[in-house]
C-alpha cells in the first residue's frame, strides 16, 4: 500500500495531510494527535520521518507538546492554518489562474461568471 507520491519529500507530505485535517476539523485544537509510532506503522514510514513532520508543526506552533503525554493541535492553529493557506491560494494560485485565463482570452466577466456557477453549485450541494 502507497500513501505518498516520490515528487515530494515523505514528511513534508505528511505535515500537508496533518494540516489539512485540522483546517477541515478532522482534528480538532488541542485534541491529541497519533504518536510518531504509529503514524510510521500506519503509513508504513520510517518513525524518524513522522518526528520530522511533526518537529516542523511543532516548530511552527501548529502543534505543541506536552511532556511524557503526547502531542498536540495548538489553539489558533485552524484559524492560522487557514489564513495561511487563503494566502498562498491567493498570492500564487488565483493569479496563475487569471493570468492564464487572460493570456488565452477569456474575458474577467467569464471568469467571474464560471466563479459564481462553482459558488451556486456549492450551495446546492450543501
Amino acid at each position: 500500500m502507497k500513501f505518498f507520491d516520490d515528487q515530494t519529500p515523505i514528511y513534508v507530505q505528511m505535515r500537508m495531510e496533518i494540516e489539512k485535517a485540522i483546517i477541515k476539523g478532522l482534528i480538532k485544537e488541542d485534541e491529541m494527535i497519533p504518536s510518531t509510532r504509529l503514524l510510521s506503522q500506519t503509513y508504513q514510514i520510517n518513525q524518524k520521518t513522522a518526528v520530522n513532520a511533526l518537529s516542523d508543526l511543532i516548530s511552527d506552533q501548529i502543534l505543541y507538546k506536552k511532556r511524557g503525554i503526547g502531542i498536540f493541535v495548538s489553539p489558533g492553529s485552524r484559524r492560522k492554518l487557514r489564513d495561511r493557506k487563503q494566502k498562498e491560494f491567493r498570492e500564487e494560485e488565483l493569479i496563475s489562474i487569471i493570468t492564464k485565463g487572460k493570456e488565452l482570452g477569456i474575458k474577467k466577466e467569464e471568469i467571474i461568471k464560471t466563479v459564481d456557477n462553482i459558488y451556486q453549485e456549492k450551495r446546492e450541494e450543501k
